[in-house]
């Protein structure tokens, strides 16, 4: 999103009088720049494409395809990043829209409260963006561990992971150069999660870098790194996966 220029919002449905009130709403509230509507999911995909907005409001059921079925088939196509907030009478769509990461759920008929507090959602998101930007050119600071035999000082990109060893009872730090050092005990997994924003707890027992996760599978939780680390065999607990999503910016 251009934060000077406001939100553009695309809006698919295919009841008139809902599509209109929402967009009138819309185009009421100063954050966004452009709404466009669209009675069906292929009248939107192509301007979809060229426009890039910022945040789709998605009726679950539109003749000829559903909500969920338009965000699958636009997966492979989109280059860019965008809010979901899922537009429906049908209270019994919430749990599909969870699973399918919607950003939000708003419900005919909603209360300008409700939309309001989508807006000031999306904008905290964006915020919190931002400060993970500013945050990236923190990642080549050096930052000091204490192991049991030395002081180590590293590079945050340098980090690959830490696993907790039961047998010793403390964390143990993988580096990306193959290494692991062994930290001191006493050190607790908020300790290692909260020094950056990169660090990322996906069980009980290991906290990863974010930067070098490339995959995790829906079903198993099975997460894949990048080359040259893909050969590492992690997975994530279904707490941990559901918290990481929320860390995320999802389709």
């Amino acid at each position: 999103m251009n934060v000077n220029k406001g939100y553009t919002a695309f809006i698919v449905d295919d009841n008139p009088a809902a599509l209109e009130t929402l967009a009138n709403d819309l185009r009421q509230q100063p954050e966004f720049a452009e709404v466009y509507t669209f009675a069906s999911y292929a009248e939107a995909t192509l301007p979809l494409l060229e426009k890039q907005p910022d945040v789709l409001f998605l009726d679950v059921e539109v003749p000829g395809k559903t909500g969920l079925e338009f965000l699958d088939s636009i997966r492979s196509k989109v280059t860019f990043t965008f809010k979901v907030v899922f537009y429906t009478g049908f209270s019994d769509y919430m749990i599909d829209a969870i699973r399918q990461s919607a950003f939000d759920y708003l419900l005919k008929p909603y209360k300008q409260s409700e939309l309001r507090l989508i807006i000031d959602r999306m904008k905290q998101s964006e915020n919190e963006r931002v400060l993970q930007r500013i945050g990236s050119d923190a990642m080549q600071r050096k930052i000091a561990m204490q192991t049991v035999s030395e002081l180590l000082l590293i590079n945050l990109d340098e980090a690959l992971m830490f696993n907790y060893s039961s047998e010793r009872r403390s964390w143990v730090l993988t580096l990306t150069d193959g290494t692991v050092h062994v930290l001191k005990k006493g050190v607790t997994a908020d300790d290692l999660a909260n020094f950056s924003q990169t660090m990322v707890r996906i069980s009980n027992t290991c906290i990863i870098n974010l930067n070098y996760l490339a995959a995790v599978e829906n079903n198993t939780q099975h997460c894949r790194l990048c080359p040259p680390f893909d050969d590492i065999e992690i997975t994530a607990s279904r707490r941990y996966f559901s918290k990481l999503k929320e860390r995320l910016d999802l389709l």
